[in-house]
């Protein structure tokens, strides 16, 4: 029986960037079984892919937006294949062709687009905070668990980033470019200050701190004007102003953690951020009115829970990732 075979090149791409529908897949599938013609053509265009995958530095940026830069930069022949032997006699004229074209493709669309291949230049932390140089000669101190992508030389009218994660930056003054960063829902746009911005990996929330100078902060729903000293919130896509922010919210950064006449929970809260072991907190303890007033310098985990435990007359213990309080 006849079927009807459409931008294969397509639907092989779409396959590579996992974002092929499960009727598409059924339909490649069953052409890539036809022939050992069309396996074979689906290995080396599988094996192109594959090497590009190998230096992308930052893990799915967005991966339906990349596919369509892909698609459309690449500019694939569509074959209006209309039955399966026109699907091979076609495929089998082109391949030597299409093969040597999609490896000079790809990378040239990769140099345009992937981060760590060229145009664009990513780094992680994994651990331990790390601070870098950016090319207009801005620094960024990056929190653990962190991922940045930036354009290598800044070219254009934008000094354009994406955050994943947490980060500080330093800017340095450019009135005719402005520095952007894109982080969840929302964007920072700014030309020469000093602020700390957040992406909270549970809820998508981004909280900004601004430090030095003027921030405007936006979504496609609102934005905000900060200056030094203000900070705001974005759930869900809406900014709103945000007064009460924890104390310790540059300790990742500086290294000191104070508090004063803090609660538990303030100081739980201050813990899952400081501290990369922690993913989460059990409490099976009453609710306690004691507080806690205290300083510390670069402290590990074990320092903080031994001044817990006297503080708050209360079991503090590590299993794995997870703090457990217990009376």
């Amino acid at each position: 029986m006849d079927r009807d075979w459409n931008d294969i090149d397509e639907l092989i791409v779409r396959r590579f960037s996992s974002v092929l529908e499960p009727n598409e897949q059924e339909c490649l599938e069953a052409w890539i079984q036809e022939s050992t013609e069309n396996a074979k053509y689906f290995e080396d265009m599988q094996k192109i892919w594959q090497g590009s995958e190998d230096i992308a530095a930052f893990d799915a940026i967005d991966v339906e937006l990349d596919y369509k830069k892909f698609a459309n930069k690449v500019g694939f022949q569509k074959h209006s294949i209309n039955t399966v032997s026109q699907s091979l006699l076609s495929l089998r004229k082109i391949a030597a062709i299409m093969i040597p074209f999609m490896a000079i493709s790809v990378a040239i669309v990769l140099y345009q687009t992937t981060p760590g291949f060229g145009k664009w230049v990513a780094f992680s932390s994994s651990t331990e905070m790390i601070e870098n140089e950016l090319p207009d000669n801005s620094t960024v101190a990056i929190n653990a668990n962190s991922k940045l992508v930036f354009q290598k030389s800044f070219k254009g009218q934008e000094r354009l980033l994406k955050l994943k994660g947490e980060a500080y930056f330093k800017v340095a003054k450019n009135p005719s470019k402005p520095f952007v960063v894109n982080v969840g829902d929302a964007q920072v746009k700014v030309l020469g200050t000093e602020f700390n911005l957040e992406e909270n990996e549970k809820t998508g929330d981004v909280l900004l701190l601004v430090t030095e100078g003027k921030v405007l902060f936006s979504t496609t729903n609102n934005e905000l004007e900060l200056v030094k000293g203000e900070s705001a919130i974005c759930i869900d896509g809406v900014i709103s102003r945000k007064n009460n922010i924890s104390s310790n919210i540059m300790a990742w950064r500086t290294g000191e953690i104070n508090f004063t006449k803090a609660p538990l929970a303030e100081v739980m809260e201050t813990i899952l951020d400081y501290f990369p072991e922690v993913e989460a907190i059990e409490n099976n303890t009453n609710i306690s009115e004691t507080t806690m007033t205290s300083k510390f310098e670069s402290p590990s985990l074990e320092d903080v829970m031994v001044e817990l435990r006297i503080h708050f007359d209360k079991k503090f213990s590590l299993d794995g990732n997870k703090l457990i309080i217990s009376d």
